[in-house]
Formats: structure tokens, C-alpha cells, sequence
């Protein structure tokens, strides 16, 4: 051992005892530790508690977070921060579109739909999906090329087969998503195999760490905390509050009542004769009178709520079977569903909705679009109207069925009605056919809702909502269609 190294030797017992436990720097550990949780938070999907909404909102801002420092080091890690900033605001406009119901338009404007093994989702929905699988497939793309990049420039071979694996599994993901494959059989190997590339991932970064490549990062102008904090605060915002903003439906087109419409004609006479209830009978206009003009039987079914219950925002429902003749067919039958609700809860609602199901244990019968109107008055005493318009959909169950969404006017005095009409033709009206439909009513009781939801898309999915947000309440019915002569309302 020569003088010099004697020296060393003797004053290496003098050096501080902390800097001889100093560990080597980790440069890459952090933001491919980032990248990789973005990735898992992003894939993994629990559709409870708001997980589905809440882990792609921290995997999509960690991916940025874990990308943003590597952006100066090469091509390939800046096209990857780029792809992850635009999949971030990407996901950012989806919640903000599902908080409004500029969601449901843009689903009308492109219309059609796109079928999976699940059942049928507007195209819309399924352009989003790719739209946003594709950005993610091009960040992890462009993270591949970066890493490649990097051990090129430390001067060894790529150990990146765990980034390429991602980006093919990323790729598989999209025609899995779009078809709507299901079940851990089918699922449960791809998973996985996506476990183990994010682990190889993982241990990347500590190969470059062991490499000794130095890694300058870029600089950020908040902390990573921050910067997470403030993200999950705007998405929290844009649940919370902007939802409030489309508690009600638009009003209607309401027009006022100047005088009465009705008239002492015959035919009133004789559907009180049948046993119309006089109480509806006498808020019917003559244009809505006519319909049952030829009248030769009658059925009443439903009640009305008393008054002194408790509001719970539900209409009670009555429901009258009219067969009249019909010069063409022999006969039809005419149906009024009416609706009351009571004053004490005809006000302050936030969203109703209505769906008739036709005939909907297949007997033949040419059915026609149901027709409605709410009426009511205001605190002045003054008499308005407002059409309700029907549209026609499926239900989860695939039967066909009409749908009306609407809120109730504010400014009402005293009840309000709904009065929905639509009509049935037997395919052979010289027998005697049964006919059963339904009348089921939704209601919306909390200002708040997330996604934005119609009461139609409510009850067309069958879904029994928490009683805090919705009350529904069904009324069906079986009727018959009969020949004159042979009609008999007690009979079914």
C-alpha cells in the first residue's frame, strides 16, 4: 500500500456515517412507478362506490404526471406526454358531457347503434370508446418508442418487450371493449398477462436506474400533489354542481285556456250512461270527446289518491277502455290513461316520465302512438295546457313501448292532469281478443343525478333506482277487444 492509499484508508473512519447509507439515485423509479399505477387505475374497472369514474380519474392524471418529466429526453416520451394530455382532457369532456343533457343530444344527432354481445349501445358511445382507446394506444405507443430511445442513448440493447406487449394489449382491448366480451373465462387470462407486462414495466425502470443513464427532468410548475389535487377537485365540481343546472326538463309549450271547451253534447250523456267517470269526463274537450264518438261499451279500472296522504310525487293513475264502432274495421277501441296529481305535491317536482307498453303479450293488433296533455291551473286561476309528446323505444327486455318526459309547471293551483290517449284495431275483429297493456310513471325526487338521466332511459332499463332519487309506480291492465254484442267489461 503506497503513501496515498494509506491516507485514504485512515481518513475513510472520519467520513460521516450517513453518507456511506446513502443509496444510489433512482431517477427512473418515480415517474415509471407513475406511469405503470396510471396504466393499472386506468384498465381496472369496479363499477361501485363511483369507482368507475373516480380510478380513470387518477390513472389518466398519473400517466400525465409520470410522462410529464420525461418529455425533454427524447421523441418518443414527448409524443407520449402529448397523447396523455389529450387522453386526460378526453376523458375530462366525458364527464363533463354525461353531468348535461348535451350528451343525450349528441347520442340523437349521430343516432343508430352499434351491437354487442350485450345488446345494442348508440353508435355515439361506442366512437367515444374508440376515440378514446386509440389516444391511450398512441401514449403507450409513443412511450415504447421513448424507452427504446433511451437505452439506445445509454448504449445498451432495449429490454422494452414489456412496452411493446402493453401496446398490443391495449390494441386487443379495443375490439374486446367494442364487441362486449365478458366473463373471467375470456377475460381472466388477458388480465393476466396485462398483470405481468405492468410488473416487466416496472422493473424497466430500474434497469435504466442500474444503467447509470442520467436523466434530467423536466421542470413542473406545481407539485405532482397539487396538481392531482386540483384535477380530482375539477372533476368533484363538475359532478357535484354542474348536474344541479339540469335538474328539470325545458317547459313545454303551454298554452292558455280562455273559457270551456266542453259542450253538453249527446255523446257525454251516453258515455256517463256507459259509466265514464264523471269527474274525468268533464275535463275532456270536445276534440277529445270525438274520439269516442260510437261508443257501445265500457271499462274502468284504477283510483285516485286521497288528498290527505302523504305527497310521495306520484300520480294516481285511472285507466278507460272504450270499444266504438269503426266503419272500415267493424270496431276499435279507444284508451285513456289519466293521471292526477294532488295539489300538495302537483308543484316542485323535478322530472316525470311516462311509458305505455301496447299490447305487450303479443296479441295482434295494430296499435297507434299514444297522445297526452297535462292540464292545470296557475295561482291566478288562469287555465293552461301543455302537449306531451311520445316517442317510440324498446325496454330492456326488448318489448315495444312509447315514452314521455316532462317536468310539472312551478306555478300551479290545485291539481294537475295528464290525459293520455292512443288506440287498438284488432287484426280479426269478428273474434274476441284480450288486450293488456301497462301505464308506468316515474318521478324524480332529488335535484341531483350523475350521469345525467331521463326518467324514458330509467324505465325502459328496468332499473329500480335508490328511493332518495326515484319513485315509480305501474298500472297494468287487461282488456278485451270485442265485436259489438259481445263485448263484456266484467268478463276479463
Amino acid at each position: 500500500m503506497d503513501e496515498f492509499d494509506r491516507l485514504l484508508y485512515e481518513g475513510s473512519a472520519q467520513l460521516p456515517p450517513e453518507l456511506s447509507e446513502l443509496a444510489p439515485p433512482r431517477p427512473w423509479k418515480k415517474p415509471i412507478g407513475q406511469i405503470c399505477w396510471g396504466l393499472a387505475l386506468i384498465t381496472i374497472t369496479l363499477n361501485f362506490f363511483g369507482l368507475n369514474i373516480i380510478l380513470p380519474a387518477v390513472g389518466a392524471a398519473l400517466l400525465w404526471l409520470g410522462l410529464a418529466p420525461l418529455r425533454r429526453e427524447n421523441g418518443g416520451f414527448r409524443f407520449a406526454y402529448a397523447c396523455a394530455t389529450l387522453y386526460a382532457v378526453l376523458r375530462l369532456t366525458v364527464i363533463l358531457l354525461q353531468a348535461t343533457p348535451l350528451d343525450h343530444w349528441l347520442a340523437s344527432l349521430i343516432g343508430q347503434e352499434w351491437n354487442t354481445t350485450t345488446g345494442p349501445v348508440p353508435l355515439y358511445y361506442a366512437l367515444w370508446t374508440v376515440l378514446i382507446q386509440l389516444v391511450l394506444v398512441f401514449a403507450v405507443g409513443g412511450l415504447w418508442q421513448g424507452l427504446k430511445g433511451v437505452f439506445h442513448q445509454a448504449g445498451q440493447k432495449p429490454r422494452t418487450a414489456a412496452a411493446g406487449g402493453l401496446v398490443m394489449l391495449e390494441v386487443l382491448l379495443l375490439p374486446m371493449a367494442l364487441v362486449g366480451l365478458e366473463g373471467w373465462l375470456l377475460v381472466g387470462p388477458i388480465l393476466i398477462l396485462w398483470v405481468c407486462l405492468i410488473v416487466s414495466l416496472r422493473r424497466i425502470g430500474k434497469s435504466l436506474d442500474q444503467a447509470g443513464y442520467t436523466m434530467q427532468p423536466a421542470p413542473m410548475a406545481v407539485s405532482n400533489r397539487l396538481a392531482l389535487g386540483v384535477w380530482l377537485g375539477l372533476h368533484l365540481l363538475i359532478i357535484a354542481a354542474l348536474p344541479l343546472l339540469f335538474s328539470r326538463l325545458p317547459a313545454g309549450v303551454q298554452t292558455q285556456v280562455y273559457g270551456t271547451t266542453a259542450s253538453d253534447s249527446p255523446l257525454r250523456s251516453e258515455l256517463l250512461e256507459l259509466g265514464f267517470p264523471e269527474d274525468i269526463l268533464s275535463r275532456l274537450d270536445d276534440s277529445e270527446l270525438v274520439r269516442f264518438e260510437g261508443a257501445y261499451g265500457l271499462k274502468k279500472e284504477g283510483y285516485r289518491n286521497d288528498e290527505s296522504d302523504l305527497p310521495d310525487g306520484m300520480p294516481s293513475i285511472v285507466t278507460v277502455e272504450v270499444p266504438v264502432r269503426d266503419e272500415k274495421y267493424g270496431f276499435r277501441t279507444v284508451y285513456l290513461a289519466y293521471l292526477h296529481w294532488n295539489p300538495n305535491e302537483a308543484s316542485g317536482g323535478y322530472m316525470e316520465g311516462v311509458q305505455i307498453a301496447q299490447d305487450y303479450q303479443g296479441v295482434t293488433a295494430w296499435t297507434t302512438q299514444p297522445d297526452g296533455v297535462l292540464k292545470w291551473q296557475d295561482s291566478a286561476g288562469n287555465a293552461y295546457t301543455m302537449p306531451l309528446n311520445f316517442r317510440f323505444d324498446t325496454d330492456n327486455a326488448g318489448t315495444a313501448c312509447y315514452y314521455a318526459n316532462f317536468s310539472l309547471p312551478k306555478d300551479v293551483s290545485g291539481p294537475t292532469e295528464g290525459f293520455l290517449f292512443w288506440e287498438a284495431t284488432p287484426t280479426f275483429p269478428e273474434i274476441v281478443s284480450l288486450y293488456n297493456f301497462s301505464v308506468t310513471a316515474a318521478h324524480k325526487r332529488s335535484c341531483w343525478q350523475y350521469p345525467y338521466t331521463l326518467p324514458s332511459e330509467l324505465l325502459a332499463s328496468g332499473f329500480h333506482a335508490p328511493n332518495w332519487q326515484w319513485r315509480m309506480y305501474q298500472w297494468t291492465s287487461e282488456g278485451q277487444m270485442a265485436p259489438e254484442g259481445q263485448y263484456d267489461s266484467r268478463k276479463y
